[in-house]
Parts: structure tokens; C-alpha cells; sequence
């Protein structure tokens, strides 16, 4: 199983983008001294130690958060999700939706000072590509044109990047694909200076240098990272000072938030037992955001048992998630697959199916014995485990004999469950980029190496195709609502709950953006510092 899905199925966070200014109440007016974002100041945030900060390489949330503020691409992502102009002011794609156009900002300088050039844009999507660089990224831009001729060796070049002048960058696919700007917000799409890169000093994810509002001034290896404003940024420059980071080797948001308390960070997440005090401190501000990550118990239709589609729905209408998951504040109970905040998301189409009398009159039908079943999950909780024996009793009582498998990690399981020895299992993805095709194309398509159901459905599949070549978003809303409801109406998985993140920031932290994309992506270009009293 390679590392992208390992990746997916054990990072978390955040749903409805929402524009936040922590400790700014809407009818609150600034003073007549305080007209608008002061300049200067620290924010102190925590993370767990990064192994690299190269945008191509960096593999976890806490890396990511940091590349953000380092680099830039050709576009990024608004708070609500929309793609807007970064380095690219502008682009044109053409009718047929192949190629992509883009006129860059003149003028815009790496941190070590030399302009950014089209040339920078091929040089770096070329590595990205790149198999010596080993990127778990590459495959999502395996769509330009030449890429595959480029990764097997037989070419020395992509022939679907060009530069047409130095301001003007031109992308090519093999293929239209409507989700393709949003790839390129993503951050393995950030440009990079190639003597950075190549030159013979500390490898450039020790050493990294970009163009975002944000430089590297110090990284001191299992202590923290300092980050200092970019006074040249394109956009101009950020408002806070630096940004400080103690890194530790393991964190979680228990040890985030004792440090927060403690009075060493102004930014933390919030443990389910503290939320209580998190929404009550008048000199805080509590923030719970839906992230863009599904957590969901599947079902391996390749198994005898499972292959039954009444066995199916009878798992579907034993499970009550209002008993199993209503009072966790990390969870927000969902009944479809996509999110709130994707393209085609319709979340009243589908209700609850929980009906326990159906699903014993359905296994009643079939065998007048319990029908045994095995759920399997990784050791990860307490609270987990709590869970997954309220799900086994739940299935129990509809009739089910259930025993719960755990594994020790959640690589052995997503091991046992690609090799199809499984029967129900309890998964999370989180979507690496925000569009339904990240979702439904990658769990859902029968020839997908990351479906771990062993669903097929040739129409499901025909959609998916159809939405990924239409570049209207109406009709690609259609489509993928469509495609939503077939694999309802199939009963492979049973969608459980978005996962919620819970952040809680000191009052004079202003203009923080909360998206759903979570803590991953927290662009503190905007972000200023209120004066304390």
C-alpha cells in the first residue's frame, strides 16, 4: 500500500468556510488609534517536528501548515474554497479544456531575491514529476501531457509544460480535467528556484526557499522554527512580525492545549474534555469547524457474506449514529457521502436509514441463525475502542453475531483491507484536495487502487468519467450528486461523520481564516495581533 493512502485514511480536520477575526465581535468597531491590522508581533503556534519542508515531499498536516506560509503557486484557495490568482494574475483555459494558460506576475522574487520566471514553473512541476524525488504527490498530476513518457524514461522532458516567455506558463493534459486548478492550489504545485534546489549545500527541505509571505530565519531541530515576514511579498507585506514554532516529537491536542494554557501559545487545538472550559474563558475564542474528512464503516462486497446487498442494507438500518457518535464534539453526524461544502453536495437527499426492525426482518429472510460478522478496526483509542463496541452491539441487536478485530496500527489494516480480508471496517479519508472528484473518483471507481470496498458499478464509473471532462459546474454538480445517490442505492459504506476540529486562540489573535480545509491550511498572511491592555 503506498504512503498517499496510508496518508488519507489517518489525517484529520474542518466543513463550512467561515472567515473568522478571532475576538472581533461583527458590531465591534476598531478605535479611532486602531483604524485597521497592526504591524509587527510573534504568533507562537506548536507542531510535531518536521522531517522536510520541500513542497513536494512533505507528508503530514504539521509540514504542510508550515510549507503554506513559505511558498506560493500559480493559484490557492479563498476561505470559501474557491480557487483565485496567486503568482498567476490571470489564466485562459482552452474550449476543449486541455490546455491552460497562465500570465504570471512580474516582478515577483524568491526569498533569495532572483524574479520568479515561467522557466521556475517548468522546472518545478518537471521534479515534482520527477520519480528520482520519490513525490507521493506526482500521481495527481500524472494528467500533463508527456508525464508518462517523461516517468518511464523515455523522454528528458514533459512536453506538456512550456514556457512561451518568461511571464507566460502553458499546461498541457492528456486528457481534460475539471478539477485541475484546484490541483494546482495545492501545495506540491508550488514553484521552487532551481539553485536552491540543486545547489551543493543542506538538502532544500532543511533549507527551504520559496516565495511565500513568510522566510525561513531559523529552524532549530527538536526546538522550533522561526519564521520572519517577507517584506517583498506580492501581495505586501504580512502584518505579523514572525511566527514562532516549538516543535515537539509527538504532539496531540492534549499537550497543545496544556501549553496554551500555560501561556506558551497564542493558537491550539482543543481536547474533547476541555471544550467546556475552551467556550467559557471570556479572554478566548472557541472555534469548532467540520473538516473535509469522512469518517465511515465500509463493507468488502468481494466477501461472500458481504456481497448480499440485503446483508448490506441490514448492516445500514442496525446502526444508529445518534447513539454512537451525537454527543462527540468531534464529530458531526453526516448521511451522505460528500460534504457541506463540496460541489454537488445535497445533504437532504439522503435521511437516516436507521431502522432496526427492517434490518431484522432482512436477516430474518435469509438464515435463521446470527450471521457472523467481523469488524475490524486499529488500535488507536480508548474512546475508539468505547465506539466500536456500541457499533458491535448495535449490529447485535439487529440480529448479527459480531467480533471486533483490531490491528496494532492502521497500516496493517489498510494492508488487510486492500487485500480483501475483511468484511466491515471502519475508515476516515480526508480529501486531498477539495472537490468531489477527490472523494468519489478515488473510493469509488472499480479499477482505483484506493477503493477499498471492491465496489464496481460500470455506471458509476461511466459518470465519473463524464464529470471529470464537463467544465460546467452545474452540470458536474449534477453529475456527482447522481453518482452519490448510485452508490447509496449499493450500500457499500455507510458515511458516519465529518470530522470536527475544535481550536481555541487568545482574543488579540485577529483575522485568522478557518476554512474547510482545515488547520493544514491556515494562511496567516492576514493574521495581526491586537495590542493587550
Amino acid at each position: 500500500m503506498n504512503s498517499a493512502c496510508l496518508r488519507s485514511a489517518i489525517v484529520s480536520f474542518a466543513l463550512a468556510g467561515v472567515c473568522l477575526n478571532c475576538g472581533k465581535e461583527p458590531t465591534q468597531k476598531l478605535s479611532s488609534t486602531q483604524a485597521g491590522p497592526i504591524t509587527g508581533g510573534e504568533l507562537r503556534l506548536a507542531a510535531q517536528s518536521p522531517e522536510s519542508l520541500d513542497p513536494i515531499l512533505s507528508n503530514n498536516y504539521w509540514e504542510s501548515e508550515i510549507v503554506l506560509q513559505l511558498f506560493d503557486g500559480l493559484v490557492r484557495f479563498d476561505a470559501s474554497l474557491n480557487t483565485v490568482s496567486a503568482l498567476a494574475q490571470d489564466w485562459r483555459v482552452s474550449p476543449d479544456g486541455k490546455t491552460y494558460v497562465f500570465s504570471l506576475r512580474r516582478g515577483v522574487q524568491f526569498h533569495n531575491g532572483r524574479e520568479i520566471t515561467a522557466e521556475d514553473f517548468v522546472y518545478s512541476f518537471t521534479r515534482l514529476l520527477d520519480p528520482k524525488w520519490k513525490s507521493n504527490d506526482s500521481q495527481y498530476y500524472s494528467r500533463i501531457q508527456g508525464a508518462a513518457d517523461f516517468q518511464a524514461g523515455r523522454s528528458a522532458t514533459v512536453s506538456g509544460l512550456s514556457a512561451l516567455n518568461s511571464s507566460t506558463l502553458q499546461i498541457a493534459l492528456d486528457q481534460p480535467y475539471a478539477p485541475f486548478l484546484r490541483l494546482l492550489a495545492q501545495q506540491p504545485a508550488s514553484v521552487v528556484p532551481k539553485e536552491a534546489v540543486e545547489g551543493s549545500g543542506a538538502p532544500f527541505g532543511k533549507n527551504p526557499i520559496g516565495s511565500g509571505a513568510f522566510r525561513l530565519e531559523r529552524w532549530d531541530t527538536g526546538a522550533e522554527i522561526l519564521l520572519a515576514a517577507n517584506p517583498s511579498y506580492y501581495a505586501g507585506r504580512p502584518h505579523l512580525g514572525a511566527i514562532r514554532i516549538a516543535t515537539l516529537p509527538a504532539l496531540n491536542a492534549s499537550e497543545s492545549f496544556q501549553f496554551f494554557l500555560d501561556g506558551k501559545l497564542d493558537l491550539s487545538f482543543v481536547p474533547p474534555e476541555q471544550v467546556a472550559l475552551a467556550q467559557r474563558e471570556p479572554a478566548w475564542v472557541f472555534m469548532s469547524r467540520p473538516v473535509l474528512r469522512l469518517m465511515y464503516l465500509g463493507m468488502n462486497v468481494r466477501d461472500r457474506l458481504m456481497r448480499d446487498s440485503g446483508v448490506r442494507k441490514a448492516v445500514v438500518s442496525a446502526i444508529n449514529k445518534a447513539d454512537l457518535l451525537g454527543s462527540d464534539p468531534d464529530h458531526g453526524i453526516t448521511h451522505g457521502l460528500l460534504p457541506a461544502s463540496l460541489l454537488g453536495s445535497n445533504p437532504g437527499a439522503h435521511p437516516d436509514l436507521f431502522n432496526p426492525q427492517a434490518a431484522r426482518d432482512l436477516l430474518r429472510r435469509r438464515q435463521k441463525q446470527p450471521l457472523k460478522l467481523e469488524l475490524w478496526h486499529a488500535q488507536v483509542s480508548d474512546t475508539r475502542t468505547a465506539l466500536l463496541a456500541r457499533m458491535a452491539a448495535q449490529l447485535e441487536s439487529a440480529g448479527f453475531a459480531v467480533e471486533v478485530k483490531t490491528l496494532p496500527s492502521m497500516a496493517q489494516l489498510l494492508d488487510k483491507i486492500y487485500a480483501g480480508k475483511t468484511q466491515l471496517f471502519l475508515l476516515g479519508e480526508q480529501l486531498d484536495f477539495p472537490d468531489p472528484d477527490a472523494l468519489l473518483n478515488r473510493l469509488f471507481r472499480s479499477t482505483s487502487p484506493a477503493n477499498p470496498f471492491g465496489y464496481a458499478n460500470s455506471k458509476v464509473d461511466a459518470l465519473l468519467l463524464e464529470a471529470q471532462k464537463a467544465l460546467d459546474d452545474n452540470s458536474r454538480a449534477r453529475l456527482y450528486g447522481e453518482i452519490e445517490t448510485l452508490i447509496m442505492r449499493d450500500s457499500p459504506v455507510l458515511p458516519l461523520s465529518v470530522v470536527k476540529y475544535s481550536v481555541v486562540c487568545h482574543r488579540r489573535v485577529q483575522g485568522l481564516q478557518v476554512s474547510p480545509l482545515g488547520f493544514q491550511y491556515l494562511p496567516l498572511r492576514e493574521v495581526w495581533l491586537k495590542p493587550e491592555n
